[in-house]
């Protein structure tokens, strides 16, 4: 099995990756705990834009004004059961974003050895 080593940081935290599963139009998928700010139950848009031809759903949560975008390039057209809302940087810049999801299962854990792994955090870390 090819093992796949995550960053000192997050590496010293834990043995195992602590993965919430969001299914999404039938299809699951699985995003690294760490990278998760929020989960939002029955979240509702305070507004829906149009970005290169999709539709995005706009939540304003204080300050921040948080896109919520269909994970398969889809149009978002009703109000999801979830957003779950996550963080992102770039350089001294933080931000935020959600995808839509039907169904959350939170307590899923991993070894860090397992194969999935790398494929899983690959586009968070």
């Amino acid at each position: 099995m090819k093992t796949f080593e995550l960053p000192k940081s997050i590496s010293l935290l834990a043995k195992e990756l602590q993965i919430i599963q969001m299914v999404w139009q039938g299809v699951p998928v699985q995003i690294p705990k760490f990278a998760v700010y929020a989960i939002i139950e029955k979240p509702i848009f305070d507004k829906i834009v149009f970005q290169s031809g999709r539709k995005i759903g706009l939540l304003h949560l204080a300050r921040y004004k948080i896109p919520v975008l269909d994970p398969f390039r889809g149009d978002i057209d009703f109000h999801p059961n979830f957003a779950l809302i996550m963080s992102h940087s770039r350089g001294n810049r933080f931000g935020l974003y959600g995808y839509p999801a039907d169904h959350i299962e939170s307590n899923i854990q991993l070894s860090c050895s397992h194969a999935s792994v790398s494929r899983i955090v690959k586009d968070y870390v």
